[in-house]
């Protein structure tokens, strides 16, 4: 995959705006205590970002972070320097070790096609331990049954003298979403704007990456995100924002 300057030069706005993930987890670790039938607590955090689940996650779990962009390591390594974060590409890292947990949040949208959503499922199948369970969730943009055209996403986070205003804006281009993001910075008193290049994300459905799953040997549960937080503990409908992948072995 190729380096994305989200990660990397503006890894620090990208940190500062987001949120705190505590509600998300304390959700999470239901989830996980319902599924999971192995006996260890190794968990596997796939493009961890700046370890912000890991920071909760760590508390009932040994946590290893696994992330492609150095840039953003950092922060995860600052926020949790008890973690072990390594460099690596979700599609074919190789770690000689399996886990009973392994999560991948926000960042499956990086795969390109299906067949790279195919390469990652197996990669995570071989890393999981037997009873263990993989979670994972598709962001509403970039399903086919939920897609909207041209949709717009404001963040926007004040403290002290800096302020980041983060839009970004999704748009289909033939059978891919084009991602673009612009920050509005005020830092110290002075204001600028940063366009960054425009990403390519997949364009995927949930009815092929079941079968993916099913073909892999997983048992797929599909709940809801929601709007308070990330993971909920509802089933998945037509109605629902997007799917969360719950995938037990």
């Amino acid at each position: 995959m190729k380096e994305n300057k989200f990660y990397q030069e503006y890894a620090y706005y990208y940190d500062f705006i987001c949120s705190d993930r505590k509600k998300d987890v304390e959700v999470l670790k239901k989830l996980i205590k319902k599924h999971k039938k192995s006996k260890g607590d190794k968990l596997l955090d796939v493009a961890c970002g700046p370890g912000l689940e890991d920071k909760y996650l760590k508390e009932d779990f040994r946590v290893t972070g696994i992330d492609l962009h150095p840039g953003i390591l950092n922060f995860a390594r600052n926020r949790n320097p008890d973690i072990n974060y390594l460099i690596g590409d979700m599609r074919n890292f190789k770690l000689n070790e399996k886990f009973d947990v392994i999560t991948c949040f926000d960042a499956m949208c990086h795969l390109r096609n299906h067949k790279d959503v195919s390469m990652t499922l197996k990669n995570f199948y071989n890393h999981l331990a037997k009873g263990g369970v993989l979670i994972f969730y598709i962001d509403d943009h970039i399903l086919k049954k939920h897609f909207k055209e041209d949709k717009i996403v404001v963040t926007q986070k004040t403290k002290g003298t800096l302020k980041v205003i983060l839009i970004e804006i999704y748009h289909k281009n033939q059978n891919r979403i084009e991602s673009n993001v612009i920050y509005w910075i005020k830092e110290k008193g002075k204001t600028r704007i940063e366009v960054l290049p425009t990403d390519y994300l997949g364009f995927f459905e949930v009815s092929k990456i079941k079968k993916m799953l099913n073909k892999l040997g997983f048992k797929a549960y599909l709940y809801s995100t929601d709007k308070e937080t990330t993971f909920s503990t509802r089933s998945y409908t037509k109605k629902s924002l997007s799917p969360i992948f719950i995938c037990e072995k």
